[in-house]
């Protein structure tokens, strides 16, 4: 690799974007082992409220590189363009990837001799909005999000000062907050315990108490709910959009581009402050947006790795990390669910451990060996390029 590949890359972007594929796998096994009866704990919980930076790390990784050349290209994406490039980018590797999972489910079923029929009952879930597994849904989120790059070249073009764009960040980051405590925003679980597959409108919903309004019966128009959380996904993806580009400003890129490892220090220290007050306010003792909580915690991880990548030279290790966290966070839940089922042979023994120790050993295994199996698969270039497009 020359000099300028290597400078390009950023040694603490990398670190945190395996961090929080790490903190992905941890969200996910907590869920496993509550599902499958393998103790938990409030210690456990806590830790996996404490991961949730991860998704909102991920979005403002990806909308800080997709602003990095706003101020200083005049190329104009499309709509077209716009589709054609994050098709490839993600929707190729989302329906593999669903495809996968969905083979996963049906052979299971098959195991079980359970009906199959029971598995298409949300047709909308299993193919636009991430049905066939939990963390897919990711996907189409950062998809429908691209879009607002039109939107964020239009307020560049039009010369927009900083200062206007920090009152706009203010407002969409309270409209956001407003569809979250009104019950309006995009829900994954809408009925929590129920197989959402089997259920139509269980998960992957938006706007519930809007419908409720209009539709005291309920909501079976398909087409209205998808159009309802691409509106919702929009809402979520705002902030981060308008955040990324006061980053990238002119102005606040020379600060960015200054920051050292002291300060890269004092911003997660930040993260930890603000994921403290989050705890609280889960636990009712005190109110803390929980906007404030995913905008917060995102973009002090990502300016932290900015400062810490002026300290640490490159480290193939990490940098290896860093490419492999997308394929790791695709892979995980399957290596996930292998690993608790056979935990879920010697209950009992479990039983003699703490939680937190079962969960950390079952998060760090999975996350080891979805690394591995992503790092290998990379060097297959047929399927580097179908799974993970790379």
């Amino acid at each position: 690799m020359s000099e300028s590949k290597v400078k390009k890359r950023l040694v603490g972007i990398d670190l945190f974007r395996g961090i929080s594929a790490y903190a992905v796998a941890l969200i996910h096994a907590g869920s496993l082992m509550l599902y499958s009866g393998i103790p938990t704990n409030n210690v456990t919980a806590a830790l996996v409220e404490m991961s949730r930076f991860a998704v909102p790390f991920f979005l403002a990784l990806s909308f800080y590189l997709m602003t990095k050349k706003l101020y200083t290209s005049n190329q104009q994406h499309s709509l077209v363009s716009i589709f054609k490039s994050r098709s490839e980018r993600l929707l190729v590797p989302y329906f593999y990837w669903s495809l996968i999972y969905l083979s996963i489910r049906l052979v299971k079923s098959l195991s079980a001799s359970e009906n199959l029929s029971k598995l298409f009952q949300d047709p909308v879930l299993l193919i636009f909005l991430g049905g066939a597994s939990i963390h897919l849904y990711f996907l189409p989120l950062l998809f429908t999000g691209s879009f607002l790059i039109v939107f964020a070249e239009f307020l560049v073009k039009k010369r927009i000062s900083l200062t206007t764009l920090i009152v706009l960040f203010i407002v969409s980051i309270v409209i956001y907050e407003l569809q979250i405590v009104s019950g309006n925003n995009f829900e994954f679980f809408a009925k929590f315990g129920v197989n959402c597959l089997e259920v139509t409108n269980s998960c992957s919903v938006a706007f519930q108490q809007f419908t409720k309004l209009i539709f005291p019966s309920g909501n079976n128009n398909q087409i209205l709910r998808i159009g309802l959380v691409v509106i919702a996904w929009l809402l979520k993806c705002l902030p981060y959009i308008l955040l990324a580009m006061i980053i990238n400003h002119p102005y606040m890129r020379k600060q960015v581009e200054k920051l050292d490892i002291n300060q890269a220090v004092i911003f997660l220290i930040f993260m930890a402050g603000i994921s403290a007050l989050n705890l609280m306010s889960i636990e009712k003792i005190i109110y803390f947006p929980q906007s404030i909580y995913e905008i917060g915690t995102a973009f002090c991880l990502l300016l932290s790795g900015i400062g810490v990548s002026t300290r640490f030279s490159n480290n193939r290790y990490i940098e290896n990390l860093g490419v492999c966290s997308f394929g790791i966070y695709l892979i995980h839940y399957l290596v996930l669910m292998i690993y608790v089922s056979l935990m879920g042979k010697i209950t009992d023994e479990l039983l003699k451990i703490s939680p937190i120790t079962i969960m950390l050993t079952l998060t760090s295994i999975t996350f080891i060996t979805s690394w591995l199996i992503t790092s290998m698969s990379m060097r297959v270039k047929p399927i580097s390029k179908l799974l993970f497009r790379v």
